[in-house]
């Protein structure tokens, strides 16, 4: 019976070959717990067969072949053969961006939430007469039809016409709630060229804010995304945008902004989801009536409060009147601050500010009839060349843009403005100290530092301190200059971090009581 059975099982083998049995392969329990700390990055399956010069990847570490313990002894665990890989879960940063909307350009500085540093945003582009850290605030029609934006549009409308294309809707917007911000050129300006594309009545100056601010938040993300320390991070951006004081003040111009703030929001979440190719014009339409239905991270900052953030973080930082004068290219803001410490801690009161009709854009107008009326080409180019290269103009050019300048400084608007601010302090010898900050693109014209040193009041027979904001510790762009980004610097602090302030609605008046001495009995007066 025996030699049958080995005879058939010799059959078999002949037939059907040998089949030899595959080894087990386990781990024990101090193993897979090994594995779950980490010593263990990937798992493969053990080979058939072991050789002295491959051991098994399931072999015992040295240190645990002496002697097996009890854990070893246990139940051993089958172990996968294949698996998905762990990643590492990305860290979150949080960063705060500071959006300066200016007239004609938009300039951004932003900071990491907990590390705190601030960086400008160098755009990269080399557009004569823009520097690369400003971003043009311009919209433009180009040869296809298709609207464009920034660096593009302002590329498109160099070799045109001066005052060509979507330009200073920053200021439409204002001026169609409040006469007082009206800038009717600029206005007739931008429906004339609208009517040229065939644009319609719903292609309003609200909506094309809103598009281009949806345009430089989408461009900023991209930016500091493609950072090297960020690239394998989450982000969770948040941005600040200025509003002058006045603005927030004004119940109709502020709801204004912070709703197409809110509508450039929605565009731009909109876009964050696709590739560069996005209709933009469409999908303004599509978000139009759309709310948040999580918390906003668009948000609206005083822009005073903003600017003077540079020097309230500085070592020269002292009590007294201060007054912040940021000549823009469409409006000139007057902001008249009284920084106290009365405690121990600062306490920034605003008696006064104003976002007046004033701005480098009149002085193009002039250089612009200048160079008309000298039969010179008056292009987009040549006019900011003049501009830019204005001490080295003919004389009478210089004096009449230093007689625009004068003339802006005796304005009813800018002496009221500080006739409003002394109303809160009517105490004279606190206004014979008063230091003056100029920032924006007009703070370096001819003349101004001279100019803006005389007081608002003949009564003061002083000359006013006239300088520059300090560059905080914390900027890191030293090679952009901090006045002209003395706002986006200030708005890419959170809200919650900008000293504390109070708008000039509600700043008490700190004139200081009249004491009087007590009125005596003239019995008195002869003691007998």
């Amino acid at each position: 019976m025996t030699l049958l059975r080995g005879f058939l099982r010799l059959l078999r083998d002949s037939l059907f070959g040998v089949e030899k049995p595959t080894p087990k392969t386990t781990v024990t329990k101090r193993s897979e717990e090994k594995s779950r700390a980490g010593q263990v990055k990937s798992f493969k399956p053990a080979p058939a067969e072991k050789t002295a010069a491959e051991p098994s990847s399931q072999a015992i570490a040295p240190s645990e072949t002496k002697e097996k313990t009890a854990v070893d002894q246990e139940t051993p665990v089958p172990l996968p053969m294949s698996g998905p890989l762990i990643k590492s879960k990305k860290e979150k940063i949080y960063i705060q961006v500071g959006l300066d909307f200016g007239t004609s350009c938009t300039k951004v500085v932003f900071s990491q939430i907990g590390r705190r540093y601030a960086r400008a945003i160098d755009f990269g582009f080399h557009l004569p007469h823009y520097p690369s850290y400003c971003l043009p605030s311009v919209a433009a029609v180009n040869d296809k039809g298709r609207l464009t934006l920034g660096i593009e549009a302002a590329q498109s409308l160099l070799d045109k016409t001066w005052d060509t294309g979507f330009q200073r809707f920053k200021v439409i917007v204002a001026g169609q709630e409040d006469s007082r911000f009206s800038d009717s050129y600029s206005g007739e300006r931008f429906h004339e060229y609208k009517r040229q594309y065939r644009l319609d009545d719903t292609f309003t100056p609200e909506r094309m804010t809103a598009i281009y601010l949806a345009y430089a938040m989408n461009l900023c993300r991209r930016i500091i995304k493609g950072q090297p320390e960020y690239r394998d991070n989450e982000i969770d951006m948040a941005f600040n945008i200025c509003m002058p004081i006045d603005h927030m003040q004004n119940s109709r111009v502020r709801t204004t902004f912070e709703s197409v703030f809110e509508w450039a929001e929605r565009i731009e979440q909109k876009w964050a989801f696709v590739k560069d190719k996005h209709d933009l014009i469409s999908t303004s339409y599509l978000v139009e009536k759309e709310r948040f239905e999580d918390g906003k991270r668009v948000h609206s900052v005083p822009e005073a409060v903003a600017s003077i953030a540079s020097y309230i973080v500085s070592l020269r930082k002292q009590e007294g009147i201060h007054a912040v004068i940021d000549l823009g290219a469409g409006t000139t803001d007057i902001s008249i601050c009284n920084l106290m410490n009365p405690f121990g801690e600062y306490k920034n009161y605003w008696y006064a500010a104003k976002n007046l009709p004033f701005g480098t854009t009149k002085v193009e107008r002039m250089i612009a009839e200048w160079m008309g009326s000298s039969g010179k080409t008056c292009s987009c180019m040549t006019v900011l060349d003049c501009l830019m290269s204005l001490k080295k103009q003919p004389r009478d050019v210089q004096e009449r843009v230093r007689n625009e300048l004068i003339e802006f400084k005796k304005s009813n608007a800018y002496y009221r403005t500080w006739g409003d601010a002394y109303k809160h302090l009517t105490k004279q010898t606190e206004w014979e100290k008063a230091e003056v900050f100029l920032c924006g693109g007009g703070s370096n014209l001819p003349h101004v530092d001279n100019i803006f040193s005389f007081p608002w009041w003949k009564e003061l027979k002083v000359k006013y301190n006239v300088s520059r904001l300090p560059v905080p510790e914390d900027y890191k762009s030293t090679n952009i200059p901090i006045d002209r980004v003395s706002v986006a610097y200030g708005l890419s602090y959170p809200i919650p971090e900008l000293e504390a302030y109070v708008l000039p609605d509600d700043s008490p008046n700190h004139t200081p009581p009249i004491i009087r001495a007590p009125e005596r009995d003239p019995d008195n007066w002869y003691p007998p």
